[in-house]
């Protein structure tokens, strides 16, 4: 009987380990995938009252770099000192993170059932190693969303500081716009694989399009005019029409050819993103024909990282075209 007991505790351990591990690699992908989208001075990025990136990331280092000495004590191990200096970059931080978890591993590396599940006092606090494992996946899930926080606020900033051209005017679309906008899109139908559409649309035709969006929800539509004609329009539309996307949306935005390289893109996103900031929307979504250097730099701009590149997918002016899919994730 005691065998079977202590077959049972050691299998429990092992899968109680297994979890554990699992849960700390997943917290920590998500932190690393947080610090890939820091751009340039993103360190810096804090509140008034509070940390910076930079801080909340030193923070993290120096309680993985103590767990990793705690579990030495509970483990009878000895202690590894790992660098927890402020990192300067995405890259430090990335680097300094991987030492501290490398020791962390060291610790629990070949650990018994016996020493997992030993309790052992430290202060006025109990700790076992299997405690401190939970307790380092909980505090990188705590603070990736601190880090995102940090820089969703950074990319309003950016946002904000977006100049609207002068003698724009942005408003919502009506339906009054539809026959410029249609004529705005058939300039590129006919004359760009920007979209791949080929043949050019009526006013009625290009109805059912329009009629998707609103003045309220994740789907809008605006349009930037000047001396009261429309020059261009940007919005957010359906991705996928099965439910589970519908947090997901598409965006778009096309200017009167004479209106292009003058900002009135970066402006009308900028006013878009903000009408639909406290809608429902996870994952902003850009499709690109590439080459397009001037819509991967806009898109950027505005938080979107690359998701993947779909090759010679679609067939136009007797060529195949690439399209570059970028993605803006807001944590939530």
């Amino acid at each position: 009987m005691a065998r079977q007991v202590d077959a049972m505790t050691a299998t429990n351990a092992e899968r109680d380990l297994a979890g554990l591990l699992h849960q700390m690699r997943t917290d920590r992908e998500a932190m690393l995938a947080t610090i890939g989208r820091i751009e340039h001075g993103g360190m810096a990025v804090e509140r008034p009252g509070g940390w910076s990136v930079a801080r909340v990331l030193q923070h993290v280092i120096e309680a993985e770099n103590n767990y990793a000495k705690l579990l030495a004590y509970l483990t009878g191990k000895p202690a590894l000192e790992c660098d927890t200096s402020p990192p300067a970059d995405g890259a430090a931080a990335r680097h300094a993170l991987a030492a501290t978890r490398s020791a962390v591993e060291e610790m629990i590396d070949d650990i018994d059932a016996e020493t997992l599940y030993a309790l052992k006092r430290v202060g006025h606090e109990e700790y076992s190693p299997l405690s401190v494992l939970e307790n380092i996946a909980l505090h990188d899930r705590e603070h990736v969303e601190q880090i995102a926080s940090l820089l969703r606020h950074a990319r309003a900033a950016t946002r904000a500081d977006v100049v609207v051209p002068e003698g724009l005017t942005i408003r919502a679309a009506k339906e009054s716009d539809l026959p410029r906008l249609t004529e705005i899109y058939n300039h590129y139908v006919l004359n760009s694989a920007i979209t791949f559409d080929i043949e050019p649309y009526t006013v009625e035709t290009r109805r059912p399009w329009f009629a998707q969006f609103s003045d309220t929800g994740r789907h809008r539509l605006l349009v930037g005019e000047i001396d009261g004609r429309v020059v261009a329009y940007a919005g957010t539309h359906q991705f996928r029409t099965k439910a589970a996307y519908d947090t997901s949306v598409e965006v778009t935005v096309y200017c009167a050819p004479d209106a292009t390289a003058r900002g009135i893109g970066n402006a009308l996103y900028a006013a878009l993103f903000e009408a639909v900031a406290d809608e429902d929307i996870h994952v902003f979504i850009a499709g690109i024909t590439l080459p397009n250097d001037a819509s991967v730099a806009l898109h950027e701009r505005f938080g979107f990282r690359p998701a993947g590149v779909m090759h010679d997918v679609g067939r136009k002016f007797d060529r195949y075209w690439d399209v570059g899919w970028y993605e803006l994730v807001l944590e939530r």
